[in-house]
């Protein structure tokens, strides 16, 4: 298998900006229940009629943890802001394959397949896709042939009828030709009508 090395971090950056954003949020929303979980206690020992050593000694304790916990949050927030681009890489860089390929099958390339990373998600989609590929390939080769099949008879037909040549007995037979392809391509076709 083909190594691949992406030498962007941002790939699709809709798609990564969205969930990074989505990760910082709920950073920050976990961050602050516990920051409201951890000095709750503190901050109603000096909100309430509480003894004034137990104020003092709370009051103490807030600063104490206000100086160390906000740093610490803000570096766990970067931290996993940068793990979330990691993560996002990895499933932003197969969408953009997927968008690739899939926009080279519309304008009509069918010698194509996606290839990904050894450490990308979405593995399993991208042979399902490979799969779907082959069939359409395998599709477009037999409507090929049954159009060339069906344009020889039809010129066989042409020749005949213009040389007066044709007797219901060839006319028969090229008939009978056009028609079986005509199945054929009839069964390729229901197949991707449904």
């Amino acid at each position: 298998m083909a190594k691949f090395n992406r030498k962007r971090y941002f790939i699709d950056k809709q798609l990564q900006t969205k969930y990074i954003i989505l990760t910082i949020m709920m950073l920050i929303l976990y961050t602050l229940l516990f920051v409201v979980i951890l000095l709750f206690p503190y901050i109603v020992a000096l909100s309430f009629d509480y003894p004034l050593a137990e104020q003092t000694e709370a009051a103490k304790t807030l600063l104490i943890l206000h100086g160390s916990i906000w740093p610490a949050l803000g570096v766990v927030i970067l931290i996993m802001s940068a793990v979330s681009i990691l993560i996002t890489h990895k499933i932003a860089g197969p969408v953009y394959r997927f968008k690739q390929t899939l926009a080279q099958i519309a304008n009509g390339n069918l010698d194509v397949s996606i290839k990904l990373r050894e450490k990308d998600d979405l593995k399993d989609l991208a042979e399902d896709l490979n799969m779907v590929i082959s069939e359409l390939r395998g599709a477009v080769k037999n409507l090929r042939g049954d159009y060339e099949t069906m344009s020889s008879c039809i010129n066989d037909l042409e020749d005949q009828i213009k040389d007066n040549q044709i007797d219901n007995e060839a006319g028969r037979a090229l008939i009978e030709k056009m028609q079986a392809r005509r199945e054929e391509t009839a069964q390729i076709l229901d197949k991707y009508s449904k």
